[in-house]
């Protein structure tokens, strides 16, 4: 606001040359007093405008319109430090290493970054240690945790405190798969959601996911090189289940044309005795973790094929009539001389008749058969198998 300046009314020593002898009048005093009060009110006024009580500059009183055109007034928003850009003094900031600087001379940023052209404004190295557990669900306003606050596997476990990450806190669709592949010396979020060891199961596609340490369940060997040394160090203490190479690396299930049944002896509920079936190529490794048998199609022997007799039963019956007429007696006589009764010529002593039955039986044996295998395999989709490897 303008003040109102001091305006005289009155030359006091022009009225005592001219009036020696007269005291001054009161009221030109008065009028001279006040005029003093009211351009002294309005300078303390404005004075207040710009000064508080304990005499230091007036708190907001300064604004960019206060400061002349040279003078340069904030900077703008940090960004990571790049190479092959322009910066201008005193306004580009940037993020290099965990700390904040300002540009203090315009440039093009090469190669490597250049500490000579930047004033450091802050160092947030400290703020990336955080106390094991200090981030409470208390430390975090609803929704503040969006996918641009959090860098990839910046979060681990031991950061947080139990229950510390709720729905609320979580914005839509923040958390991704990168996020809980954190290394970590504990295991990362996605590891504790599926856990290595985990497997086969099918999968769709003819390569591996691309995240999250999958392999092929083929039968391979892990040998001490591998990137999945938790799944190793597994099998081994399991005794190798899945078999071993030589050298003593286990090996991999082997899903290569199989499929899967679980043992007859899991958990709690005792050995279910489902294969033990004396015929079932699994019965003797039915218990046994990594056990296999079973075949895809087989030949049958007669051992395997049912007995089948067949009975037959036979019954004859015969009957007939036959004439001859040359059955009889051949004529012949005495010796001449010889007195006698002559023997009678030829004679027909006609039909003979006949007749007869029977039964029989036995068994009858057929050898009709090819000699080929049956296929055992029910009706089946081909897929991949993988299992979780770390």
């Amino acid at each position: 606001m303008s003040s109102t300046p001091y305006d005289r009314q009155t030359s006091f020593a022009l009225f005592s040359a001219e009036n020696p002898g007269e005291p001054h009048p009161g009221t030109t005093l008065d009028a001279e007093f006040n005029a003093v009060k009211v351009a002294l009110d309005d300078t303390q006024q404005n004075l207040a405008l710009i000064q508080d009580d304990d005499g230091a500059l007036k708190r907001g009183s300064v604004g960019k319109a206060q400061f002349d055109a040279s003078v340069s007034i904030g900077f703008g928003a940090p960004s990571q430090w790049e190479s092959g850009r322009l910066y201008t003094a005193d306004v580009d900031t940037v993020f290099y290493q965990s700390k904040f600087y300002i540009a203090n001379t315009t440039h093009t940023s090469g190669g490597t970054f250049d500490l000579s052209k930047w004033d450091e404004i802050a160092d947030f190295t400290l703020a990336a240690i955080i106390e094991d557990g200090s981030i409470t669900s208390a430390k975090l306003a609803p929704g503040a945790v969006t996918a641009d606050k959090i860098g990839a596997g910046s979060i681990s476990n031991v950061k947080l405190a139990s229950g510390a990450v709720s729905t609320p806190k979580l914005a839509d669709s923040s958390v991704s798969f990168v996020k809980l592949l954190a290394s970590d010396i504990q295991a990362p979020l996605a590891d504790l959601l599926l856990p290595a060891g985990l497997g086969p199961l099918p999968w769709s596609l003819p390569t591996l996911p691309t995240q999250g340490g999958w392999d092929w369940a083929d039968g391979g060997v892990l040998l001490s090189t591998t990137p999945f040394a938790t799944l190793r160090s597994q099998y081994i203490g399991a005794g190798f289940p899945f078999g071993q190479d030589g050298a003593g690396n286990p090996r991999k299930p082997d899903m290569r044309g199989r499929s899967v049944t679980g043992t007859d002896d899991m958990g709690a509920m005792g050995d279910a005795a489902r294969l033990a079936d004396a015929n079932s190529s699994l019965a003797i490794v039915r218990l046994t973790l990594g056990g296999s048998g079973g075949a895809p199609a087989v030949t049958l022997t007669a051992a395997k094929i049912p007995t089948i007799t067949s009975g037959v039963s036979v019954s004859v019956n015969v009957t007939g009539n036959s004439t001859r007429s040359d059955i009889g007696f051949t004529p012949f006589s005495y010796p001449q001389g010889t007195s006698g009764t002559a023997a009678p010529g030829p004679a027909n002593f006609g039909g003979i008749g006949f007749s007869g039955s029977g039964t029989g039986s036995g068994t009858a044996t057929s050898n009709n058969t090819g000699g080929g295998a049956h296929e055992n395999m029910p009706p089946t989709l081909l897929c991949k198998f993988i299992i979780k490897a770390h």
